[in-house]
């Protein structure tokens, strides 16, 4: 009994203990917060006045945010309105739209919390407009840094806003603290103008590449001179419906096509308010340049993408018609612009390129007019850019069938000899005929894209590239051939379009492109080449459609990263439509060692997500011997290449200066082997630095695009190799750093 009542006094004690304990602490607490509050509280009380005079000015705050949220945005309704209203109204008209969401959040934190913040609703509101449209223009990139530069541009808009406001109230002109924090609020403001509105940040990574020793710069004889004009006069004409125009064509109805009467964009209805285009009354317009005294021409007719309709945008490649024309082309631009105005999708951007080559062809059969027997119906090309290149490809499927595919009720009778199709830039699937994507054969395709494009930030073409096959059911040969440019942008292969690809244009990194005028040179290069070999028959220069290398000297010095593929191809193994790993259907095996894994899996290309295209992907940890093993039936390439596709997937590669080391070792049904190092040269991957922010904040956007590598015989001096009787591929990488490598397409021609 007595030791129970011990316990219960000791346990009394050790309670009082703490209890006291308690208070001590409490106090000490109360003690360091109050250490720490107390210089907070010193400037509280020095700068009471200033405070006041500052909440004076609360009103003016306020107003500039919103104008500057309005200045931000004005573009859309500018754009929406067709230029008809003023650019200064369209920033009013933003800011107002701002301020009532502004009023809005207010009444919502006042219903929830029961008070009201305006102030602060108006700077949060301000703060996500502009954060929003930088987010926006640099495509989800670089958010951390569009959160913190917006943050304080929006801080001192409210703090100019605040003390000029307050000075207007008050008439205090000895606020001193006021005037401290107003110059700083002007010099960052004034920082952030200079930035936005200066294109002389960054260095060009072109500059840096063209710094790796990757080619000798070798030309090909005559070559220089095949991209200067040709020896015809140029001559000029255009067709419309105007009077104005040179020919006057007929309009068509596109009415019949019930869809463009359903408009749940309230920005397109206000556009279609006050446009003056009708669709009962569609446009056939264009702009043809032709040799002058030359007949039975083949035709090149091209059409741009979505772009401001209130700019000529079909007039921007004068400079491929000028050249074109003068090598003996007919070269047709056509306008679409009423696509533009009025938000319709790129099935009936293929239309109205049929019908204004259905009006041109009737031109041509027509005597009278300057277009008569210009034309030779039997070779035609068409070409697109952006919206336009997916359309290109719709519009070759809808050339050879009867009836629109959403509508049977609605004809189609073209069925022109479109042999060749050339895609700059362009997007994919925004049409897809009843739901599906649009896959074509027996056809020449050349598709165009630069690793600096703002708009489509992708190469989304390939999808499209892959999209189309070679049945072998014809004597004809067919081609494609695609080539990705490190430094072109979106724009300037259209001269209406020039270096910005995106609204607002201040937040996009241009100092990295190449000149618009060496853009335009690499693209009238590949065009006029692909049309020679597919229209002319003419292959002088065609092995440039698969590798560059022997045209370095001649063409703007950048990288080009290119793959081909044609009738003669067969391939060997291919990881799509498959999900074993080791056995391809074609019968070979695939075997990797020294990795840390391998698999196969989609392709992807930058920050733009997973292409349809699936690899054969490993990856290693440092001090490994990656190498891949690829066993087949015996294949001749004695008078032909095996080809493979390569790409190295790290990111960590904006430094180095040095190619991907690797080595292609080829094996014989004897046994025998023959290797060599690095026979195509191969880029890391490319980082670019699309976006200011990447400039400021040292960031990159790392561009995986996988190039093709061909071996031939002739790079090997063996005289006992069997090339007629090729069984194995081994290509392996230096795995002294941890890496990652993807391997696609692997194949043989003749």
């Amino acid at each position: 009994m007595s030791e129970n009542v011990n316990e219960e006094k000791t346990d009394e004690i050790i309670s009082e203990v703490k209890t006291e304990e308690r208070p001590k602490k409490e106090k000490l607490i109360k003690r360091i917060w109050k250490q720490i509050k107390r210089p907070f509280g010193f400037i509280k009380r020095k700068t009471e006045k200033p405070r006041e005079f500052m909440r004076k000015g609360r009103a003016g705050a306020m107003i500039l945010e919103m104008v500057l949220a309005g200045q931000f945005w004005a573009f859309g309704p500018y754009e929406t309105l067709l230029d008809k209203v003023p650019f200064a109204i369209c920033i009013i008209i933003m800011a107002l739209i701002w301020a009532v969401f502004a009023e809005l959040l207010n009444l919502v934190i006042k219903l929830i919390f029961g008070g009201g913040k305006r102030c602060k609703s108006y700077f949060f509101i301000s703060w996500f407009a502009v954060c929003g449209v930088n987010i926006i223009a640099n495509e989800g990139e670089a958010i951390p840094a569009a959160l913190g530069t917006t943050f304080v541009l929006v801080l001192c808009a409210g703090i100019i806003g605040r003390v000029t406001w307050g000075l207007i109230r008050t008439k205090r002109f000895r606020q001193v603290f006021s005037y401290v924090v107003l110059v700083l609020a002007i010099a960052y403001a004034g920082i952030f103008g200079y930035c936005f509105h200066n294109d002389i940040f960054g260095d060009s990574r072109v500059d840096f590449y063209n710094g790796i020793n990757h080619g000798s710069g070798s030309s090909v004889a005559g070559f220089s001179s095949y991209l200067e004009n040709g020896p015809y006069s140029v001559a000029t004409l255009s067709y419309g419906p105007g009077e104005e125009e040179d020919i006057v064509t007929d309009t068509v109805d596109f009415s019949v096509y019930d869809y463009l009467e359903d408009v749940d964009d309230p920005l397109t209805a206000m556009t279609r308010g006050v446009s003056d285009y009708d669709f009962s009354e569609t446009p056939v317009k264009g702009r043809i340049w032709y040799p002058e005294g030359q007949e039975n021409c083949p035709v090149f007719f091209m059409v741009h993408g979505a772009h401001v309709s209130t700019d000529p945008s079909y007039l921007g490649y004068e400079y491929l018609g000028q050249y074109l024309a003068s090598n003996g082309y007919v070269v047709v631009s056509v306008d679409e612009n009423i696509i533009n105005e009025l938000s319709t999708e790129n099935d009936l951007r293929a239309v109205l390129l049929l019908e204004n080559m259905k009006a041109v062809f009737d031109l041509n059969e027509t005597s009278g007019n300057p277009v008569s027997g210009l034309i030779d119906p039997d070779r035609v090309a068409i070409g697109g850019h952006s919206r336009g290149g997916e359309m290109v490809a719709t519009a070759y499927l809808f050339n050879n069938l009867d009836a629109y595919p959403e509508d049977g009720n609605i004809r189609f009778d073209y069925h022109f000899n479109i042999t060749s199709i050339v895609a700059i830039a362009p997007v994919v699937d925004q049409y897809m005929p009843v739901g599906r994507s649009v896959e074509l054969s027996d056809v020449n395709y050349l598709l165009i894209h630069g690793s600096n494009d703002q708009d489509v930030s992708i190469m989304m073409g390939e999808k499209q590239f892959n999209n189309i096959t070679f049945t072998g059911n014809t004597d004809d040969y067919y081609f494609k051939s695609e080539v990705y440019i490190l430094g072109a942008n979106h724009g300037q292969f259209n001269s209406e379009w020039g270096r910005y690809d995106m609204e607002p244009t201040g937040f996009l990194n241009t100092n990295n492109f190449l000149d618009e005028a060496d853009q335009k040179l690499i693209a009238k290069a590949y065009i006029r080449t692909f049309l020679d070999s597919t229209l002319l028959g003419d292959d002088t220069y065609i092995s440039l459609m698969s590798d560059v290398t022997a045209y370095e000297g001649d063409l703007p010095d950048t990288v080009y990263i290119t793959n081909f593929e044609d009738t003669n191809m067969v391939a060997i193994c291919s990881f799509d439509d498959t999900v074993d790993i080791v056995n391809s259907g074609t019968g070979a095996s695939v075997d990797v060692t020294g990795t840390d894994c391998w698999t196969i899996e989609p392709y992807v290309r930058g920050n733009g997500g997973e292409g349809e295209d699936y690899v054969l992907s490993l990856s290693w940890e440092e001090e490994s011997d990656p190498v891949v093993n690829v066993s087949f039936d015996p294949v001749d390439i004695s008078e032909g290449y095996l080809s493979f596709g390569i790409a190295d997937m790290r990111e960590d590669t904006e430094d180095l200066t040095e190619g991907l080391d690797y080595t292609v070792t080829l094996t014989d049904a004897d046994g025998n082997t023959v290797s060599i190092d690095q026979p195509v040269f191969v880029y890391h991957s490319l980082a670019v630095q699309l976006y200011k922010d990447d400039v400021f904040f040292g960031t990159y956007e790392y561009k995986h695009q996988i190039g093709q590598v061909r071996i031939t015989p002739d790079m090997f001096s063996s005289g006992n190799f069997d090339f007629a009787n090729v069984t194995g591929l081994t290509i392996a990488t230096d795995g002294t750093e941890a890496g990652e490598m993807i391997v696609d397409d692997i194949s043989y021609g003749i």
